[in-house]
């Protein structure tokens, strides 16, 4: 019954009965003109018969006309007329003993094979009729001329033959026109047949064509529009399936891709609108079940130990879950398993597994919650914290191969959408640690003022060695302190920036002029080389300073004794930006550390804030700019600062 549903089947079933129709016409054509040719021959062969009898009434008026005068004369029609009437009796009883038996040899008709006419009952009647008749008139001839061969009675004979001719080509006439009669009637039949057959392969045909615009030129025009619909941008379009065929298994196809597109892009929707978890892990639950079976998603993240994960959200049947935040071993599981191949892993039969290892906690934590199959889909490549969303179902291995790749094919774009929530959850906490910060700074600002002021006074007043050694330290910890606590106030408000046109070159030549006591410090000096004339950047010059002047003492805190600190300004024509490179020699950054440079309270300085290097940043992103930083051993540490040209 599948098979029948088929479109190929039916296609085939189609094209092979138009075959055979139009096999069938041609056949029936052959047929008729082979009919035709028989009763051509028949009519060929009863004019034939007629034609003998008409000879034979010529030669008898023709000799009654000619009776010879002498016997010379007479030996003379002896031999022809008698030779020539027998000759004609003879060929007359040929034809009427073939048509009696139905029965023609090749002689009469020039054929191959002897030739068995099909004669109507009216046609056999009219042929008894004739051989009847036939029969007596060539009684009458023999009896006419007698028993003498040698003197046979011709004068009589052909008298005879004038007289009773009648009735024989009477007789031969009407077997003729039922032949003919006869011939008419069967082509008739042949032909309306024919015409009927040619007519319902017509109609069939259009009946054909009409079934392949219905099955498969529509259904494409459908499947054609629909791909159009989803180019322009409408991915949730379904194309209508009224059929069981390959169209409609293709339908289906592209029904399912356009239902897992249209759930992708809103997920990345959902995610561009807020960074809430839960709201996107209700999204997930909510959708995604669409995709694959799904009574339960979560959301994993790994502890900053490296040595626990912990579920921060899970929705079960479409609903969130009340629970409290789960902490879980890492060491040793299948979490770790997944987070460190980087892949969907596959778990399709839980309670076995589970059953096999005590130490996978969180997945017996799934066994008895009633889930038996699970798919853990690691989130690390594009989140600050590693990350698991974990999908689970309570059927056994439910997930198929093909939910599998399915997830593994849209596995970077899950991950790389989700890490972005988890990457605004981050700067949100980051956010709210900073707003806390800056109230603390103002907070303690106050007090450390008044601390200040009384060190300053204790430096002033004089003081036993130990008890000034004491105050002098408490002074330097008090400006250190002060210090940070301007940097935090600086890196939690608002950056506010004055744009006006800046030459660079000019801003940068004159900043190094004027701070060359910062590189003096350790017999150090600023190279400052220029390939362009003016370099001007809409910019605040105040904040510039600022930022030249954090990497300018970083970079001769970093280098050696009596070194030089290169620094290289640079136009880019294509890009239309302007590059500032700083390159100082020494001992290059660890690679561990170079991306955690720009990260807030990240140093490697005993006495550092953390912050300098995040203020930097946050300056020249404000600009419309961008900092990096590479370090090696051949060249030390290069710092590279690009701005849009004005």
């Amino acid at each position: 019954m599948k098979l029948l549903k088929m479109l190929k089947t039916q296609i085939a079933a189609a094209l092979v009965l138009i075959m055979l129709l139009f096999g069938s016409i041609f056949t029936l054509s052959m047929v008729a003109l082979n009919e035709q040719q028989s009763y051509n021959v028949l009519l060929n062969i009863t004019t034939r018969l007629e034609q003998s009898a008409q000879n034979l009434v010529t030669l008898g008026l023709n000799y009654a006309m000619n009776v010879p005068e002498d016997s010379s004369s007479y030996e003379r029609d002896v031999k022809l007329y008698y030779r020539a009437i027998h000759g004609q009796v003879e060929m007359v009883d040929s034809i009427t003993h073939s048509f009696m038996a139905k029965e023609f040899s090749p002689a009469l008709t020039n054929f191959g094979d002897t030739y068995h006419p099909h004669l109507t009952p009216a046609t056999q009647q009219a042929v008894f009729a004739v051989e009847e008749i036939w029969k007596a008139f060539r009684e009458g001839i023999f009896e006419a001329l007698g028993d003498d061969k040698g003197m046979p009675r011709l004068e009589r004979a052909a008298e005879y033959i004038a007289r009773y001719h009648s009735p024989l080509a009477a007789a031969i006439d009407i077997l003729l026109t039922k032949i003919q009669e006869q011939t008419e009637q069967q082509l008739n039949q042949v032909y309306q047949l024919h015409l009927a057959l040619l007519l319902t392969a017509v109609i069939i045909t259009f009946g054909v064509f009409g079934w392949f615009y219905l099955a498969v030129l529509k259904p494409l025009r459908y499947a054609v529009n629909g791909f159009d619909k989803v180019a322009q941008g409408d991915f949730g379009f379904q194309v209508p399936v009224a059929s069981e065929n390959e169209l409609a298994m293709m339908t289906r196809s592209f029904n399912t891709l356009s239902m897992r597109l249209d759930a992708i892009f809103r997920l990345i929707d959902k995610i561009q609108q807020g960074s809430d978890l839960n709201e996107t892990l209700g999204f997930v639950a909510e959708e995604f079940s669409a995709l694959l079976p799904l009574d339960w998603v979560g959301a994993l993240f790994v502890t900053y130990d490296n040595n626990t994960i912990v579920l921060e959200g899970s929705y079960r049947s479409g609903k969130p879950e009340i629970a409290q935040r789960s902490r879980y071993p890492l060491k040793n599981t299948l979490l770790l398993k997944a987070l460190e191949s980087g892949e969907p892993l596959h778990i399709p039969n839980m309670p076995e597994t589970g059953s096999e290892n005590p130490d996978f906690q969180f997945l017996n934590h799934l066994i008895n919650d009633g889930l038996k199959d699970a798919i853990f889909l690691p989130v690390t490549e594009f989140s600050p914290i590693p990350a698991v969303l974990a999908f689970a179902t309570s059927e056994k291995n439910a997930y198929t191969s093909e939910h599998l790749e399915l997830l593994t094919n849209i596995a970077g774009l899950i991950t790389h959408s989700f890490g972005k929530t988890v990457r605004l959850a981050e700067h949100s906490r980051l956010a709210a640690i900073g707003g806390f910060a800056s109230g603390i700074a103002h907070e303690i600002r106050s007090p450390l003022s008044t601390i200040s002021m009384a060190l300053d006074y204790f430096q002033k007043v004089e003081l036993p060695s130990a008890a000034s050694k004491r105050a002098n330290l408490a002074h330097k910890e008090a400006e250190r302190m002060a210090r940070l606590l301007e940097e935090i106030l600086l890196y939690a408000k608002p950056l506010q920036l004055k744009l006006e046109p800046v030459d660079l070159k000019q801003l940068l030549l004159q900043l190094l002029e004027t701070h060359k006591a910062i590189a003096e410090q350790k017999q150090q000096q600023f190279h400052c080389k220029s390939s362009a004339a003016s370099m001007v950047m809409q910019g605040d010059p105040d904040r510039l300073i600022q930022v030249f002047l954090n990497l300018a003492r970083n970079a001769c805190e970093a280098a050696p004794n009596g070194s030089a600190i290169h620094w290289q300004l640079t136009d880019e024509p294509l890009s239309r930006s302007l590059k500032v490179v700083i390159n100082n020699p020494g001992v290059p950054i660890p690679e561990e550390h170079v991306g955690k440079l720009f990260d807030p309270f990240f140093t490697t300085k005993t006495n550092g804030t953390g912050l300098g290097l995040s203020i930097v940043k946050r300056i020249v992103d404000g600009l419309g700019g961008d900092i990096s930083v590479h370090s090696n051993n051949e060249q030390g540490t290069t710092i590279t600062l690009l701005f849009p040209q004005a």
